[in-house]
């Protein structure tokens, strides 16, 4: 199955019956395109319990470089593994190397997961110095640009999606959404003037997440299997990590602190393969902006849920926090809805 290296030409269809309205862009939403913004709302949900586990092996190692690395490892193990007994998955990953080896399929895409990586790299440094809630604001605005952007252009091979009243509506509302979230959390910020370059990095971070996942889609169609996509996203990513934790390592030493003997804090691994593999699954069905505003809505309501079934550091969400929330639900309802004039799929 091939992928075609460059965008598609303005207003051409390249999935989907029924001729294209002109002077119209593509739908926001086709046939079945809300149950996919469903799903990537659940697999939003998982990356908070991610986060929790992750933070326990950064805790408990005293080095957040060492527990992303060992989150990707992981990820490439369980995948890995599954290799080894899917003949299907061998012949997706196989199908991969041969579109780029032939040209149909761009090498620099089989990079992309050097910028998970980045973005896992952001949150072990850059966040330290901001504090999460300006971390996270951030890096949903980065995503928010880049999601924006990477439909507009169509990059990874992707539908265009012109940014619409609805989308630019959506995604200024999932902005203030975080921003609403994120206020309780905003005294513990320092200073202005000591974290503007960190949270710079934030942004640029969350805008390379929204570019990566529309090259995971473009692996996903080259292989014809998200599997293959998020192996690959894995394997980059975890040799990325692997090399920062030792450049680290050379110039600051160990922590010295031994691995955990918890087995439940090595499952951050499986919750990236399923978020990481169903966002290849899902990006070219609703586009990057939409995909990454509906992760985020189901991450926000996976953390409140957390939050109240197992709170962390003994406080409950607030009410800033839950209407954040509901507008970011807002927010996905806003910008999936078809464009004026288009008719249904």
């Amino acid at each position: 199955m091939s992928t075609p290296t460059a965008p598609p030409e303005p207003g051409r269809r390249t999935a989907g019956p029924g001729p294209q309205p002109p002077g119209h862009s593509r739908p926001a939403v086709q046939r079945g395109g809300y149950l996919a913004v469903a799903a990537a709302i659940a697999a939003g949900m998982v990356v908070p319990v991610q986060a929790r586990l992750n933070g326990e092996l950064s805790h408990r190692l005293d080095d957040g470089i060492a527990a992303a690395a060992i989150s990707f490892t992981g990820g490439l193990v369980l995948l890995s593994v599954l290799a080894l007994f899917s003949r299907g998955l061998r012949g997706a990953l196989g199908r991969l190397v041969g579109a780029a080896r032939e040209g149909r399929f761009p090498r620099r895409y089989l990079l992309a997961g050097v910028l998970g990586g980045t973005f896992a790299l952001a949150q072990s440094t850059a966040a330290l110095v901001t504090g999460i809630a300006v971390f996270t604001v951030s890096a949903i605005a980065g995503q928010t640009l880049a999601g924006l952007i990477v439909d507009a252009r169509g990059i990874g091979g992707g539908l265009r999606q012109r940014p619409v009243a609805a989308r630019l509506t959506g995604a200024a509302v999932i902005l203030v959404a975080a921003v609403v979230s994120a206020l309780p959390r905003f005294t513990d910020t320092p200073a202005p003037v000591e974290i503007v370059l960190p949270a710079l990095a934030a942004i640029a971070a969350g805008f390379l997440l929204g570019v990566q996942q529309a090259l995971n889609g473009a692996s996903a169609a080259a292989s014809g299997s998200p599997l293959a996509a998020t192996w690959l996203n894995f394997c980059v990513g975890a040799v990325f990590l692997v090399a920062a934790w030792g450049v680290k390592t050379l110039f600051q030493g160990t922590s010295g602190h031994p691995l955990p003997t918890s087995w439940w804090v090595y499952l951050g691994g499986l919750c990236g393969v399923v978020f990481i593999g169903a966002s290849a699954l899902l990006v070219r069905r609703i586009g990057v902006l939409l995909l990454s505003m509906a992760s985020i809505a189901g991450q926000l309501a996976s953390s409140i849920a957390l939050d109240f079934l197992a709170p962390s550091g003994g406080q409950s969400p607030s009410v800033l926090t839950i209407a954040g929330a509901l507008l970011t639900f807002a927010a996905v309802w806003i910008a999936s809805r078809r464009p004026r004039g288009t008719t249904g799929q």
